[in-house]
């Protein structure tokens, strides 16, 4: 349905976008992820056609819509936006701002399509009420309403979220969701959430200084990071510095099983923090010393421990740990410790 091939492009001499390839088949939701200022925005503008690449392709439907030598307009691309701030036209109703794009269809055509949108995003007794007249969460619909209304065949949404309340942000999260998959509307989502990406997305396209460095289903993307910068990206994680000795690998929280990494090798050890269990045997532990619980915090269902290593009061090393429910052990106590092997990620340094 969409493809992009080798996206090159600079501002003032510096690379925004280098080489970004990938693609979004028929029905299929893809977020782009990654911190401010990776490219996330500028790819969706370039699919749009709101920017030019200096060198690559992209295809939409097999067409080619920008390259070297052709450029599609935006309207004429047949894409559906949806940006941050809704955009809505504060002079129209409801109807009126959904129908907008409608112009080509006939009147009575325009009226059956607005109102099969207004109930899809269930808004029906809406339709004669301003924008202002319209909560937050009620004015993201109409907005996805509209983009959808000409019935595109990509939808490019922008943040459609990051203005709502945690609480609301749900709720649409989910709702948007279901009415995209429902009508299998291809669409390409920008995000900065890691938890909103893995919510919604079909894949992730993880994005750094411009490049992608992983693209992958969310759990791909959470259980076999490429490197470290995609393991830490989603969420909380432990970070040691390792020694290949043969068969293991010495670090300050004891030996972890060496896989494949040439001895004397310098390596990152990432561990998250779900994946360490405490109060296990001596016969059953993979780490080998012990660790002091610091500090034990309640945070809803779950608990975060901060274990020590090290002789004394102060240890020099802290892991963080969490666990589902309340945790048995105080402040003070030693606890032997192991770790469940496949949330351990180990990278050469």
């Amino acid at each position: 349905m969409l493809a992009l091939e080798n996206l090159n492009l600079s501002f003032d001499g510096e690379n925004v976008i280098n080489d970004v390839s990938f693609e979004v088949a028929e029905g299929e939701l893809v977020c782009l992820l990654g911190p401010s200022g990776c490219g996330k925005t500028t790819i969706l503008r370039l699919i749009a056609g709101l920017e030019t690449a200096e060198s690559g392709v992209v295809r939409i439907n097999k067409k080619i819509v920008s390259s070297k030598d052709q450029f599609i307009p935006p309207h004429q691309r047949n894409i559906g936006l949806l940006f941050q701030d809704f955009a809505l036209f504060p002079h129209l109703t409801v109807a009126q701002n959904i129908s907008f794009g409608l112009f080509k269809l006939g009147e009575e055509a325009a009226e059956k399509r607005t109102n099969e949108m207004l109930e899809q995003i269930e808004l029906l007794d809406h339709a004669y009420k301003y924008p202002h007249e319209l909560s937050g969460g009620e004015q993201q619909r109409v907005a996805l309403a509209r983009a959808r209304a000409p019935q595109p065949r990509l939808l490019l949404l922008d943040e459609p979220f990051s203005g709502l309340d945690t609480s609301l942000r749900g709720k649409l999260r989910k709702e948007t969701t279901r009415i995209l998959k429902k009508h299998r509307v291809t669409t390409v989502m920008v995000t900065h959430d890691p938890e909103e990406a893995m919510l919604m997305a079909d894949r992730i396209v993880l994005m750094c200084d411009g490049k992608i460095v992983q693209i992958g289903s969310p759990e791909v993307l959470y259980s076999n990071p490429v490197n470290s910068f995609a393991a830490e990206f989603f969420g909380e994680i432990n970070q040691l510095d390792g020694t290949v000795e043969g068969n293991w690998i010495e670090t300050s929280a004891g030996k972890i099983s060496n896989t494949n990494f040439p001895h004397g090798s310098k390596v990152e050890v990432l561990i998250r923090p779900d994946s360490l269990k405490m109060g296990s045997t001596e016969s059953d532990k993979l780490l080998a010393k012990e660790m002091k619980v610091c500090s034990v915090q309640y945070v809803g269902q779950s608990t975060h421990i901060q274990l020590g290593l090290g002789n004394g009061t102060k240890p020099h090393t802290h892991l963080q740990a969490k666990q589902t429910g309340n945790f048995a052990s105080k402040v003070g106590e030693n606890l032997n410790v192991t770790i469940d092997k496949n949330k351990i990620f180990i990278f050469q340094k």
